[in-house]
C-alpha cells in the first residue's frame, strides 16, 4: 500500500512529529550499520529520510555517513516512489548552497530521467529547480510573472506553494522583487493574495519580510487615504493588530516601519471612533470633534489611540466592517457601563504625558498624568466609563464654549 501510494504521489512523505524523529534516525542509521535491511518499509526509509535532512540533524558529523548512504541509493535506485520522495524531501528541505542541498541536488540530477511525471513537469517549468543555488532566485521569477502565484506554482507541480525550504527563500525573493509594486493596489492586491490564498492559511513564514515591504515606502510620506486603509485592513486581518499581538509575524518588523503603521493605527482609531459614534449618535457636536481629533493627530501631537464602544456601536462597528469588505476590522475594546450609560462609548489617547478620555452621549473630556497608576491604559478589553469619571487626579471638561482650548492647555 505504502509504495503505491508513493508511486501514484511520489512528494507524499510522512513527517514525523518530533519527539520520534531522533528514535527514526537511530533505527534507520542501526540497520544501515549493519545492513539489516530486512521487512523494512519504505515509509520507514522516507520518514527517517525526512528527519535526517531537517534543520537539527542535516549537518551532525555522527550522521554523515547515513547521509551519504541516502545520496547514493538516489542514484543507484530505480524505485520512483522513493525518488519522488527525496525529492520532496530536496524541496522542503532546500537552503541555497547548504551541504545537503548541493549533495541531494547532484544526486537527483543524475536520475532525472527516473523522476515521476509530476517532477518532469516540474523540471520542465523550472529547469533550474535541482540548483542548488539558483532555484529560489528561479521560482521567485515565475512567481513574478504570475497574476495569481499560489493557483500557478500548484499547477506546475508544486502543490504545498506556501511550505518551508525552497518556498521560503523563493517567498523572499518574490517580495524583493515585487517591493517596488507595492506602492500601487494592484501590487499590494497582488501580494496580499499570494499571503492569504481563498481558503487557506495566511503565509506565516517570512511574513515580517512581506509587512516590512508593504509600509517600506511610507516613512516619509503617506500613502493615498483608501491605499492606507487598504493595507490596514489586510495587514490587520492577516496578521492582527499588532498593538495587542506583538509577536508572530509583526515581531520581526524593523522599529521605524513599526512606527508607520503605528501611526495609522492612530488616525484610523481616531476616524473610526468618530464614524461609527456619529453613525448611532445624531448631534451638531461630532464635525468640531473630528476636525479638532484628527487635527491633533495631523500635528504629531497622539502618540496612540484605542477605542471602547458600547454594545451598539460594536455592532455598527462590525456592520461597517462587513460592508466594506475588509480582512478584518480594527481591534477595539468594550464600554461596559449600563443605565443610563450604556451607549457612551470611549476613545482613550496617549498624548505625551497624559492619557486623555473622549466619551460620547454628554461625556466629559477628562485629563489624567499617565504617571497615574489609576489613569486608563490603553489596549485594554474592557472600560467602564462610570469608573472612570471617579478615578481621583482627573480635570474634565464638558463640550461647552471653548473646549477645544481648554484640552490644550491641559495637555
Amino acid at each position: 500500500m505504502t509504495e503505491r501510494i508513493l508511486s501514484r504521489w511520489p512528494d507524499v512523505v510522512a513527517n514525523p512529529p518530533e519527539r520520534d524523529r531522533e528514535k527514526l534516525v537511530a533505527e534507520i542509521n542501526r540497520r544501515f550499520q549493519n545492513e539489516d535491511w530486512n521487512d523494512t518499509p519504505m515509509s520507514l526509509v522516507t520518514s527517517a529520510a525526512r528527519a535526517l535532512f531537517d534543520e537539527e540533524r542535516r549537518e551532525r558529523p555522527d550522521l554523515l555517513d547515513l547521509r551519504s548512504f541516502y545520496y547514493d541509493e538516489c542514484r543507484a535506485s530505480t524505485r520512483m516512489g522513493f525518488l519522488g520522495a527525496m525529492a520532496s524531501i530536496y524541496i522542503s528541505t532546500y537552503d541555497p548552497a547548504a551541504r545537503h542541498s548541493v549533495e541531494l541536488s547532484k544526486a537527483l540530477r543524475e536520475v532525472r530521467e527516473r523522476l515521476g511525471g509530476r517532477w518532469k513537469n516540474l523540471l520542465e517549468h523550472i529547469p533550474e529547480i535541482l540548483d542548488p543555488f539558483i532555484a529560489h532566485e528561479a521560482v521567485s521569477q515565475k512567481m513574478v510573472q504570475m497574476d495569481d502565484p499560489w493557483t500557478g506554482l500548484r499547477t506546475m507541480g508544486l502543490r504545498s506553494p506556501h511550505a518551508n525550504g525552497l518556498m521560503d527563500h523563493a517567498h523572499l525573493a518574490y517580495i524583493r522583487s515585487i517591493a517596488p509594486e507595492l506602492k500601487n493596489r494592484e501590487g499590494m492586491a497582488k501580494l496580499f493574495g499570494w499571503l492569504k490564498p481563498d481558503n487557506q492559511e495566511a503565509k506565516l513564514t517570512g511574513s515580517a519580510d512581506a509587512i516590512s515591504a508593504c509600509l517600506g515606502h511610507w516613512t516619509q510620506t503617506a500613502p493615498a487615504e483608501d491605499d492606507q486603509r487598504y493595507l490596514l485592513e489586510n495587514l490587520i486581518g492577516l496578521y492582527g493588530d499588532p498593538r495587542v499581538q506583538r509577536s508572530g509575524a509583526w515581531n520581526g518588523v524593523p522599529e521605524p516601519l513599526m512606527n508607520v503603521i503605528l501611526r495609522w493605527l492612530t488616525r484610523e482609531n481616531i476616524r473610526f471612533f468618530l464614524d461609527v459614534v456619529s453613525a448611532v449618535e445624531e448631534s451638531h457636536m461630532w464635525e468640531p470633534r473630528r476636525k479638532f481629533w484628527l487635527g491633533l493627530h495631523q500635528q504629531g501631537r497622539i502618540d496612540a489611540a484605542w477605542v471602547a464602544f458600547s454594545d451598539r456601536a460594536a455592532q455598527e462597528a462590525r456592520s461597517k466592517s462587513k460592508q466594506s469588505g475588509s480582512r478584518g476590522t480594527l481591534r477595539f475594546g468594550r464600554q461596559v457601563a449600563g443605565g443610563g450609560r450604556s451607549n457612551t462609548s470611549l476613545l482613550i489617547l496617549k498624548v505625551g504625558r497624559k492619557i486623555v478620555v473622549e466619551g460620547s452621549h454628554s461625556y466629559k473630556v477628562h485629563v489624567f498624568d499617565a504617571t497615574n497608576p489609576r489613569a486608563p491604559a490603553l489596549y485594554g478589553n474592557h472600560y467602564d466609563c462610570d469608573d472612570i469619571r471617579d478615578i481621583p487626579g482627573a480635570k474634565a471638561k464638558s463640550h461647552q464654549g471653548y473646549w477645544q482650548g481648554w484640552v490644550m492647555e491641559n495637555i
